[in-house]
């Protein structure tokens, strides 16, 4: 009796250890540390809040790359597709708690107007080896924002000078191997603008849309992003010897035939002389090729250079260079599932397909494979040292933009003078 009593105490005593979950099993897997509460990448299930929409080219991309995490390791994505509106709904559903593990936006949006929702990733891409393979300039600029690595952007474009290699060709532009000769200076440019002017082309093509980009580009170079902010904020146009330079910049271009006679143009209409063959250059990001390509059905090679240097504080390799950015829920309760799957997106074999089927720029750099309009785009955009915002700091002062636009469009027609447009800003104030 005694013995049975024994033995109904052990199995008593076994039960009762394995109902308490002695061995948990649960701990996150290497190569990341995980959110509070977060099971590891065993979950069984993500929520993501995409920008896109299922029948965009990105999204199909996105659905099809979420199918083949689910198959190599079994997380299910559920995706929500938001499109654009994101940015006015984010905010208010990750207030009210809602169930969101991965999220995506403007890379500078999120690492500044989102920044405050988003999980950490430092430890997490530093375990996955990130900075192996990423565009140096993306990171860094998130960390400028943000402070931190609160996210990992994707499918980048830069910006520059982008042209035909019908025209250069045209006009003597290129050397004996049939590489286009680009210019490196402002001077140098206006040398090459001479050259398709007398080949019968206009130099530059220039729309309404984009007055500030290509003067915010010419301040920029001369005086530092940092300078132009300020300059936007508190004025001082006329004491600005910069201000009036880039302004009497964009004078010489119009007075020496560079520009069209109706620039700048009603957006498209100026890019689109690209395509139709009577301008040979843009100043714009790298959807351009593909904007105009779509806009006028042509058929070119395309080529680009960096914005030239102007001998002032910047030099030429630094643009602007924009993207989206995947981030974590501060929140998610999946925080390494999140995280791998937006290395699976944003990286390898799914970061290549994205730059192919949406002729943009891999931000992979062992990607290799650029789409063919965008090929010319890749030795400029490898040797960028640092970011410029949209606009080049001129965006940082909203109650001049309206006025701005409106000068520029003077200067762009040649119907004020450099000094009238500097006098003019200055009256803003």
């Amino acid at each position: 009796m005694k013995k049975i009593l024994a033995i109904v105490l052990v199995l008593a005593m076994a039960l009762s250890l394995a109902a308490c979950g002695g061995d948990t099993g649960s701990s996150a897997p290497a190569g990341g540390s995980s959110a509070a509460g977060d099971s590891s990448t065993a979950a069984q299930s993500i929520t993501y809040w995409s920008m896109w929409t299922s029948e965009e080219p990105q999204g199909k991309v996105i659905a099809e790359a979420a199918a083949a995490f689910e198959a190599e390791t079994g997380i299910h994505v559920n995706i929500e597709w938001k499109g654009r509106d994101i940015t006015t709904v984010l905010a208010a559903a990750l207030d009210g708690g809602e169930s969101i593990d991965v999220f995506d936006d403007d890379f500078q949006r999120v690492s500044t107007q989102f920044s405050s929702y988003c999980y950490d990733l430092e430890d997490m891409a530093a375990a996955a080896g990130y900075e192996d393979f990423a565009v140096a300039a993306l990171p860094a600029a998130v960390r400028r924002w943000a402070g931190s690595l609160v996210c990992i952007p994707y499918q980048p474009y830069t910006s520059g000078v982008f042209f035909t290699m019908s025209s250069f060709e045209a006009a003597g532009l290129v050397d004996e191997e049939g590489n286009a000769i680009v210019p490196t200076t402002w001077d140098e440019l206006l040398t090459t603008c001479k050259a398709l002017k007398d080949a019968g082309y206009t130099a530059l093509a220039q729309d309404d849309a984009y007055t500030m980009y290509a003067y915010g580009f010419l301040l920029a170079r001369l005086i530092g992003q940092e300078a132009v902010s300020t300059l936007a904020k508190e004025g001082g146009w006329a004491e600005n010897e910069a201000a009036k330079q880039a302004a009497q910049a964009i004078v010489d271009l119009k007075e020496n035939g560079y520009l069209s006679s109706t620039s700048p143009d009603a957006y498209p209409a100026g890019e689109n002389e690209i395509g139709f063959g009577t301008a040979s250059m843009v100043i714009n990001a790298s959807w351009v090729p593909s904007e105009i390509t779509n806009n006028t059905d042509c058929d070119e090679t395309w080529g680009f250079f960096n914005f030239p240097d102007m001998g002032g504080t910047d030099p030429a390799t630094v643009a602007n260079i924009g993207a989206q950015a995947m981030a974590v829920n501060k929140n998610s309760a999946n925080a390494q599932a999140a995280f791998d799957f937006i290395m699976f997106i944003t990286s390898g074999e799914w970061d290549q397909t994205m730059a192919l089927e949406t002729s943009s720029i891999p931000v992979d750099t062992r990607n290799t494979e650029w789409p063919e309009m965008i090929a010319g785009v890749r030795d400029g955009f490898n040797a960028q040292t640092d970011v410029y915002d949209w606009n080049m700091g001129l965006n940082d002062n909203a109650d001049i933009k309206e006025s701005l636009t409106a000068y520029l469009a003077q200067l762009f027609e040649g119907t004020m003078t450099a000094q009238e447009f500097v006098d003019s800003m200055d009256a803003l104030y």
